[in-house]
Order: structure tokens, then sequence, then C-alpha cells
């Protein structure tokens, strides 16, 4: 519609090339600039009707069509930048400024010339040349419907719309004049030239008005409320005057309000009486009429207080409520009776129709309080209902809604609110709520305990700190232990260093010490021995020496640490075993799983399960008399098991002599690396040895 924008108080929107085009339009002249927009368009078609511009996009009409239009003035205000007029294809908006010559009035013929701009709403003209051109009458009106008017077929136009007065607007002055409601809308009637008391007269008379069709819309283009700009009074037609007196109507209940009656129209005023209960000045007064409450919707600020009877005229309405309110009413105050007394109900009750603008009175516990600017809000819960308890009071010392705590139980007396339930197929139950008329209005029954959710919270948050700090102290410590361990870790390997060499020390005492001391003596004994005792020392040479290099060839397989695997210890064991039962009449069967785990095997359990294994194959080819032997190796993580079984003679294990160290020292040995001996055997059966170790 057209380029005239409301803000949301109200005001009128100076056109947007006002603010720049003028300053602009006095340092080059106006012939000139016309000439170099002219030239700049001359390849887009001239417009010559408003039909032509209105029809264009917002991104057709930024490209600054040239326009050369005629038409009649509708409506004119030079102060705000406002020009309608109209040809006989439609009427259009030209964004004037500065002073074009003459003094521009409804009638005047004018020819404009100009481009094409985008407009806050539909596209419109920027001028840059106002000339008139004769005088002529208004065009003939065409009568509209508000569906009409708010769909933007009627943009700019001008119309004929009628319908009913509601209230008289006296301010913004820019759009002073009437509101009307006709159809399914409301519309405001901005008048030129409004008369206040003519147009108070007019409330509640249904006219007609003649004006032109424009638009209120927010920044992004979007229509919010549609409008009629007439240049005053005489464009006003009253087709059915107003009551002389408005309260002297006849009296209606408020539950009879909006009941189906044949011959009632609704669209009038009609009066009521009532006791007041509550007044939001300038906005809303509730009162009671015996029956039950009713909200009025008025914008007179005359004080009124809880117990002054009152009359009061409006238009009822279905508005957002169960029960109709009293539209654009004003009311008087007749005289003073008794306060109405509350009626106390349960929340349950709180949503039936019956208690909407009744004034009630209900106990709940107090969930949530929210402060605002204005007013105070106290959420409560009484049961399974929570409900809204609502204040027009800024929070302050003065007001003691401040000062509830959460929790509390208290006793809350206001109006009630139910709104509308428009699900009729499937209603649900609706929220209702309490508007209070003082902080007085809520009573403390009883204050929490000390032990409340913000108190329970702060405990929370202590023990919180508190087991954080411990946590804090826990890794401190952690990595002092974690520092300690690495240091006693070190040591320990220091020592078990030590330990190992002092071991190979001993064992290189042991065994190579004995085996040199008697190459040394077999080789001192007298060179004229006899021959066979001769072949006998060096016999015994031999034996020793290669003793010697197995001994050898042990230990170090044993502080190798490239042997320090599962498969190097299994290997060097099947490999010993073999070697050992070689020259043995013993047949022996060696059973080895197909794959191994790597598994580190530390040296000093390689060195003790060793000793442990050849001293169970020495028992077997020395002691068990055996002709077959069997031995296998199991690797199940996290197990190591090697079973050593001969078909030998077997014996009693029980009756085994104490002073038998070979089995002792088996055991021991397996003991000292966290390992299992397991010994079965039978006179006559055989013997089996199992050793286990555990695998990392």
């Amino acid at each position: 519609m057209a380029s005239v924008k409301i803000e949301p108080a109200g005001w009128v929107r100076v056109p947007r090339s006002l603010k720049h085009s003028a300053r602009f339009l006095r340092l080059v002249p106006v012939p000139a600039l016309w000439a170099g927009l002219a030239a700049a368009q001359t390849q887009l078609p001239v417009l010559t009707t408003s039909r032509e511009v209105h029809q264009l996009t917002a991104e057709q009409a930024g490209r600054k069509y040239p326009v050369r239009v005629r038409g009649v003035i509708t409506f004119v205000s030079e102060p705000l930048g406002q020009l309608f007029i109209q040809d006989e294809t439609g009427g259009i908006f030209v964004e004037i400024q500065g002073d074009y010559g003459f003094r521009m009035q409804p009638g005047q013929v004018l020819q404009v010339e100009g481009v094409s701009a985008p407009g806050g709403y539909a596209p419109d003209i920027e001028p840059s040349r106002v000339q008139r051109v004769g005088q002529g009458p208004l065009p003939t009106p065409r009568k509209v419907t508000f569906d009409q008017m708010a769909a933007g077929q009627e943009d700019c136009n001008w119309v004929e719309f009628s319908g009913v007065v509601r209230c008289v607007r006296t301010s913004p002055l820019s759009w002073a004049g009437l509101d009307m409601v006709g159809g399914r809308g409301r519309v405001i009637v901005a008048l030129g030239q409004p008369a206040p008391e003519a147009c108070q007269r007019l409330v509640d008379a249904e006219v007609s008005v003649r004006g032109v069709c424009i638009a209120q819309f927010n920044r992004k283009g979007q229509l919010i409320q549609v409008a009629l700009q007439a240049p005053g009074m005489a464009e006003i037609s009253v087709t059915k005057p107003a009551p002389a007196d408005p309260f002297g109507a006849p009296l209606r209940q408020s539950g009879h309000l909006l009941q189906y009656a044949p011959r009632e129209e609704h669209v009038h005023r009609v009066k009521v009486r009532g006791v007041v209960t509550l007044q939001q000045a300038g906005r809303s007064l509730f009162i009671s009429d015996g029956t039950e409450g009713l909200c009025v919707e008025t914008r007179q600020t005359t004080p009124v207080q809880p117990g002054d009877l009152v009359e009061a005229v409006g238009f009822p309405a279905a508005g957002e409520y169960v029960s109709p309110v009293l539209q654009d009413a004003v009311f008087r105050k007749i005289g003073a009776v008794a306060p109405v007394p509350a009626l106390e109900i349960r929340a349950e009750d709180g949503r039936r129709d019956t208690n909407h603008a009744a004034l009630v009175q209900l106990e709940g516990v107090v969930l949530n309080r929210v402060e605002r600017v204005r007013d105070q809000t106290l959420q409560l819960r009484a049961g399974s209902v929570v409900f809204d308890a609502h204040l027009d009071a800024p929070a302050g010392p003065q007001h003691r809604l401040a000062s509830i705590p959460e929790g509390s139980r208290v006793r809350v007396t206001g109006v009630c609110l139910v709104p509308a339930n428009l699900q009729l197929l499937a209603p649900n139950p609706q929220p209702f709520s309490l508007l209070l008329r003082s902080a007085g209005d809520v009573q403390v029954l009883e204050r929490p305990s000390w032990w409340t959710v913000r108190h329970s919270l702060w405990v929370l948050g202590v023990m919180l700190a508190v087991f954080c700090s411990s946590l804090a102290w826990v890794a401190v410590l952690r990595n002092r232990v974690r520092a300690q361990t690495r240091i006693i870790r070190e040591k320990a390997q220091r020592e078990a260093a030590l330990e190992e060499r002092t071991r190979i020390a001993r064992d290189l005492h042991d065994e190579l010490g004995a085996s040199l001391t008697q190459i040394a003596l077999l080789s001192d004994r007298p060179r004229a021995a006899a021959p066979a005792e001769l072949s006998e020392n060096l016999r015994k040479v031999s034996m020793t020496t290669r003793e010697m290099a197995q001994s050898l060839d042990e230990i170090v397989w044993a502080v190798n640490p490239q042997h320090d695997t599962l498969e190097g210890l299994v290997e060097y064991l099947s490999q010993s075993a073999e070697a050992f039962l070689e020259e043995t009449p013993i047949r022996s069967r060696l059973k080895l799983p197909a794959t191994l785990p790597r598994c580190p095997i530390p040296a000093e359990v390689r060195h003790e399960l060793f000793l442990a294994f050849k001293e169970a194959l020495n028992n077997a080819v020395r002691h068990a008399e055996a002709s077959e032997m069997d031995i296998a190796f199991t690797a199940a993580p996290p197990h190591l098991q090697i079973v050593v079984a001969d078909n030998g003679i077997g014996f009693d294990p029980a009756g085994v002599r104490a002073g038998g160290s070979g089995l002792k020292n088996m055991r021991q040995r397996l003991e000292a690396i966290s390992g299992q001996f397991e010994l079965s055997s039978r006179p006559g059966g055989g013997t089996v040895i199992k050793f286990t170790i555990g695998l990392k």
C-alpha cells in the first residue's frame, strides 16, 4: 500500500527521501537533475498510469523506471511529505519534499514526473517535477470491505468503507480520528482536520467514510493494520446516528452478553452495572454484578476503588477469555457499596468459566518469583495445579512480594482470568491466573524451613568445592606417590641388577669354578701314568669341558635380554630337552603350540624355570627307568604350563625321604617366581610334573 509507515508508538515515519533529497535538490538544479535521470533511464519504458507503477515488483521499482502520471489529489499533507493522486486506473503515493511553487489541496489535477521507487510497502513515485494543470472532482469512491482492504487490492485508492464507530482516537495528532469496525476487522480512520466534539458524537453510530486506503506496516514491509486517510469530517456520512445518551440504554446482565437473540444486534453498545473489584487505569476495569464478573476494556482513567458502584457502556465481544468482554467502553460512578467478598475456591476449580473475572481466594505454595520493571509475578502450585498471580506494581521495599521466599505457603486474593479454549473437539484444561490488587492480597501462612532449594544448592556447592579440593589434593598425593614409586622402582631395578650380577657371579663360581678346578687337578696328575689312566683323565677333561661350555651357554642365555620372550623360552627349553635326551635310550615326544603370544619373560623367571625343568628331566633319566617321555608346552594367557610325563617306575610322593633335595628345589624355584609346582606319581604308574607360571 502507500509509503506511509507507522512506528510501534504510532508516529508517522517521514518518507525516506525527505531526509536527504531536499538538501541534494538545493545543490543541483531540478532541470539538470531530471535531465541526468532521464538520460540514465533511456533504456526503460516510461510509465504513464498509476496501475503500471503499482504492478512493479520491489526489485523492478528499484531500477527507477521513468514515470509521467496525471491525476487528481485525493489527500495531501505537505508537512508530512504525503501526497496521494488518482487517475482513471487507480491511486498512487508520491514522496513529495520541498516547495513546488503552489499549495496543494484535494481536487487539484497534477502532472507528476519522476522515477519509480520500492516504497515501504508498495511501489510509489519519487518526483522530480510536480505541476498543477487544473482542477477536478474527487473520483467516485468504490465501496469496499475490510477483507478487500486487508488484501491490498485497494492500495492508495479512493474508497468508501461502512461500519460502526467504536471510539475516538486523539493521538498521535497525525492519526487523530476514529476507530471503526465493519465486517471482520477494525479500521483506523485518520482525519486531516478532526473535530473532537463531532467525532465523540459519532461513537456507536453507523457511518460511511470516504478516504484513501493506506496501510500500517512494520520495518519488514509487512501489513499489520489497514486505515483510511480522509481529508476531513465532510467525508463522513451517518447512516444511523448514535443514541443521544449512551447511558440511557437498557441494563444488561454480564451473563447474558452475546447470547443468541434473533432481533438483537451485537455491533452496538450495551450497558452493564456492577461493583468494582479491580481497576487497571487506562486499560481495564473489573466489575461484579452479583452473578459473575466482567472485564471492561476502557481507556478511561477516572479513578475508582473496590466497592464503587459503576455503570459502563461498551461493545460486547468474544475475546481471549472464556467469557465476553466489553470493549471500547466508558463508565461512570453512581455510588458506593460494600466491597465484593472474595469467593474461596480450590485450584482445581480455577479453570471453571463461572470464576472468570470474579474475585477469588485460594491457597498455594510459591514456586518462583519474577520481577520486571512495572510488574511482579508469583508462580504458585496447589496440588497438581500451577498458576500465576500478577501485580501491576514495580518491585520495591513498599511491596512485600519481593520478600516472600520460595516455598512459602500463602493465601492469595485476586481477579481470576480463565483463557478461552478453542479446541472444541479435544478440549484441554487451560491454566488460569490471578490479578492482584495490591501486595496485601498475598498473605503468608507458613514460611519454608531453612533447608530450601537455594540453601540446598549452596550446601551442595560447598560440598562440591570440598570434593573438588579433595580431588586436587588426591591428584597432588597421586603425583607424589607416582614420583616415589618411580624412585622405588628405579631402586628395585638397581637392586635387581645387583642381585642378578651376584647370581651370575655365584653361578660362574659354582659351575665354571668347580669345572676348572677339576680340569686343573686332572692336568696335574703325573705324566708318567699308565696309558689307560691317562686316557681316562683326558676323557674326564673333555667331559668336564663340555659341561662347562653347556653351563656357560645356560648362563649367557639367562642374562641375554634378547631372549626375554615367551617364544625364546619355549624354544630354548625344547632344544635343551632334545639335546639332553638325545644320548639316552628314552624315546621322547615334544608337543609345542602352533602360535605363542607376545609376552615378556624376565631373566630371573627364565633362569629358575629352566633349572627346575632341567631337574625334572634329570630325575626322569636317572631314577624313573622310563622308556618314553612326553613334554608338552601350553600357552593360554594368563598362564604358561609345562608338563613332563614319563612311563617309569614311579614312586609314592608321601614316602620320599626328607633329605631329598630334587623335588624340594623344583618347588622352591617355582615359588620364587610366583609359579606353581604339581607332582603326581604312583609306583608302577609313571610320574607327571607340571610347571605353571603367569604371563603378563
